[in-house]
């Protein structure tokens, strides 16, 4: 008699696993069988959920992302307007060890895309903008539409600056530049008269 499985359950172990290797021999060392063997089992066990090595980094990598929706909801409970359009932008550029390890996953994912188009994860990134799009339109940003692409254009870069850099890019570093960009972005255009 097969053993039921619950596909949900399962696709988490993977994700985990995943991680739990990436973390301790880095994002080369994934593999169908390494995560198979962190999960005590055959390959069997991986590949009837995640047939592929892509498939595994993606399921990693959509595993944090439903974690990352309830948190950034958390994070934005209360707050509305630019005070909400700040917040999501440094929620974005938060620096702790497993965003450093999703980055490096990310990163990976997106070098497959040559050979495998499929293989990336183009959801999270339209959920992005989407977000900076809501939060500008809310913080009456004048060209809410441009705030979201410039929004999308310095997180997306600064996930690869903090592998590039990790040292230079600190969180500090990171929210200064936003506050700078998001202050940018919310001035109405205005110039400022000129004193005679």
């Amino acid at each position: 008699m097969p053993i039921d499985v619950d596909e949900v359950q399962r696709r988490r172990a993977i994700a985990q696993a995943t991680l739990a290797v990436a973390a301790r021999d880095g994002a080369r060392a994934i593999t169908i069988r390494a995560v198979a063997k962190e999960l005590g089992g055959s390959t069997a066990m991986v590949t009837n959920y995640v047939p592929t090595r892509t498939a595994l980094i993606i399921n990693a990598v959509r595993a944090a992302e439903s974690r990352w929706r309830t948190d950034l909801e958390a994070h934005l409970e209360d707050l509305s307007g630019a005070d909400r359009l700040r917040a999501t932008v440094e929620w974005h550029l938060s620096t702790d060890p497993e965003d450093r390890l999703l980055r490096t996953l990310w990163v990976e994912m997106l070098s497959s895309a040559h050979s495998d188009p499929n293989g990336i994860d183009r959801r999270e990134p339209l959920e992005a903008r989407q977000e900076f799009l809501e939060a500008s339109i809310t913080a009456g940003v004048p060209d809410a539409g441009l705030a979201a692409d410039v929004l999308s254009l310095l997180t997306r870069g600064y996930y690869v600056s903090t592998l590039e850099e990790p040292t230079y890019w600190t969180a500090e570093r990171a929210a200064h530049v936003a506050r700078a960009v998001v202050d940018a972005l919310i001035d109405t255009g205005e110039a400022p008269p000129v004193k005679a």
